[in-house]
């Protein structure tokens, strides 16, 4: 994607799975990658902080633009999974959920846009999910989360697109991640065994690997989807939520 070379990218959750792969795809292409993580990026800058402190969220695009000398692109990947029937969420379980997959989310767009409406445009890419779009049982702190996330990317799909900011978000269903397989182990389930049946269930085959997903966030984020505005792109091999 010639597009891309050359262009500045702030990506969140850039150290997790998903992330990774976003960080080693945008490189390939040339991309100079900005990246904040709880644990070490392997991004050209990296900018340590929590995204449930809403200062840090707030300043962490005029931070990118200025280490970058620019911001094209923004990439809000990071996320967690709180599983679990309503009554035995706690308040705590609510807070963090909100905070890092959606008011972090709602923070930088906040601030990236009028940072990219001054340079000319950009792309934004959220990571929302299957699960945001038709909801899944038992997980409603994370199926109402990535529904905002959703709705957000739509509202400003429309609201910034005079402005040409393509604001799109990836839908993923289940991916091969540390993440997925440490759920597995929380629950007393093998990893391995647990993605087998997974796959399974799966028409293509097999649930998502990162890079999947990643080929989708770095399509979206480059000129060859330059009609695709607001939209919402299932990455879900066939498979529907269950």
């Amino acid at each position: 994607m010639a597009s891309l070379k050359g262009r500045r990218a702030l990506v969140t959750g850039a150290a997790g799975g998903i992330g990774q792969a976003i960080v080693a795809r945008l490189k390939t292409e040339g991309v100079i990658v900005a990246g904040t993580d709880r644990q070490p990026c392997a991004t050209d800058f990296s900018f340590d902080g929590d995204l449930m402190k809403a200062e840090f969220c707030d300043a962490l695009p005029g931070r990118a633009f200025e280490a970058m000398g620019g911001l094209d692109i923004v990439i809000n990947n990071a996320g967690i999974i709180t599983r679990g029937p309503v009554t035995a969420a706690s308040d705590e379980d609510y807070q963090r959920t909100m905070a890092i997959n959606v008011e972090a989310p709602f923070r930088l767009c906040r601030a990236a846009i009028p940072i990219m409406t001054a340079a000319g445009g950009g792309a934004i890419v959220n990571t929302s999910s299957c699960w945001g779009v038709h909801p899944g049982p038992n997980h409603p702190l994370y199926v109402m989360s990535k529904a905002a996330v959703a709705s957000l990317t739509q509202c400003l799909g429309m609201d910034h697109a005079h402005q040409n900011i393509r604001v799109n978000a990836v839908c993923p269903n289940e991916v091969n991640t540390p993440m997925i397989r440490t759920g597995f182990t929380q629950r007393g389930l093998d990893p391995d065994t647990a993605v087998k049946q997974l796959n399974a269930s799966v028409p293509l085959g097999r649930i998502a690997e990162p890079e999947d997903i990643a080929d989708v966030v770095v399509f979206l984020a480059s000129d060859q989807a330059r009609y695709i505005c607001g939209s919402l792109i299932e990455v879900n091999g066939g498979k529907q939520v269950q």
